[in-house]
């Protein structure tokens, strides 16, 4: 590969999967992205107030709340056992409650003692233990957080529940999604070889990531329904899963990697944990001077629970889902152990 990580390229499908997205979750309701899942159901339901933990995307919560989303905060990071907190937070009526599998790292989690609407976010892992075996209200997930899609949240309900209204497809959402999936094929050109300019398809990037946060509501745009109709997402997080074994064995042999907590897990991504904020801001640069892009997530503000941000200072995402081969994965490594 000339670079790993980073917004995906465009992956052609082959052939038609028997797993798709549909076959899976038949009666999921599908949105431009995960946010607009949680804002719809927040405000279909007339819930008043909803709990989040604090290691979060605060970008999600920022456009959240700007579309009327009343926040409470409970403290919750991926190295933290939630079960407690969550059961005793002083719940109020109105209220509901997201919990967060991180980094596709958590085992299932009863929510049979907490006394309000659950509300799962499985964004890093659509099919591991924990959404499998769900007892939630509902379930919302990104879909291309993990897929190589230009847009696409998704809404389901262990429980059988419905919403109301579904989402429409808006002109706004067509351009939008138009435009990514072009910049996602530009991105596989440059990746082949071919002479493209990789400051026009990540300047399109940019700009339609931003456009999220502030869009209205949508259903998916027409390509990527029909994308997600052909391809077959068990084969995708088997590929991933695959190749995060083989990086974390070679990994262990210099840093400290955050592993899942049962075997059913489909890990979003290898999660490096630093000792320190500059430890980890050098090797990040490193892999940066390397064509390696790894993620923060998140950067959080400063809070109550030291430990909250001190976890997002220290921790380094790494890509190595299924665009990338067992060869491509070997020189990843390398590269990572070498630094």
């Amino acid at each position: 590969m000339k670079e790993f990580g980073s917004d995906f390229h465009f992956v052609q499908v082959c052939q038609q999967g028997s797993h798709t997205i549909s076959n899976l979750y038949p009666h999921a309701t599908f949105f431009a992205d995960g946010r607009q899942a949680l804002i719809a159901l927040y405000q279909q339901m007339g819930w008043k107030r909803l709990w989040v933990p604090s290691y979060f995307c605060y970008e999600v919560l920022e456009s959240m709340a700007h579309q009327g989303v009343n926040l409470a905060f409970y403290d919750d990071y991926p190295m933290s056992d939630e079960n407690q907190v969550v059961c005793s937070l002083p719940y109020q009526e109105g209220d509901a409650l997201l919990r967060v599998n991180y980094f596709g790292l958590r085992s299932s989690r009863s929510n049979a003692q907490i006394g309000v609407p659950v509300v799962e976010d499985h964004t890093h892992d659509i099919l591991g233990s924990w959404a499998a075996n769900s007892d939630a209200d509902w379930c919302i997930a990104s879909l291309r957080k993990t897929l190589p899609i230009a847009e696409g949240g998704m809404l389901w309900s262990p429980k059988g529940y419905q919403l109301n209204e579904k989402p429409e497809l808006t002109d706004f959402n067509k351009r939008l999604a138009s435009v990514r999936w072009n910049a996602m094929k530009k991105k596989s050109l440059y990746l082949d070889g071919m002479i493209i300019d990789k400051n026009e398809f990540r300047q399109d990037m940019i700009l339609t990531e931003g456009q999220f946060d502030t869009m209205a509501t949508s259903a998916l745009d027409e390509e990527t329904r029909c994308y997600l109709e052909r391809f077959d997402v068990i084969q995708w997080y088997n590929g991933k899963k695959a190749n995060w074994n083989m990086l974390k064995d070679i990994c262990l042999q210099r840093f400290t990697v955050m592993e899942p907590e049962d075997p059913g897990c489909f890990p979003f991504s290898l999660i490096l944990l630093l000792d320190s904020e500059s430890e980890r801001n050098a090797i990040r640069k490193s892999l940066i001077d390397n064509s390696i892009y790894p993620a923060i997530l998140w950067s959080v503000p400063e809070c109550e629970n030291n430990e909250v941000k001190d976890f997002s200072c220290r921790m380094l995402s790494i890509h190595c889902d299924s665009r990338y081969d067992n060869g491509a994965m070997n020189d990843l490594g390398r590269i990572i152990v070498a630094i």
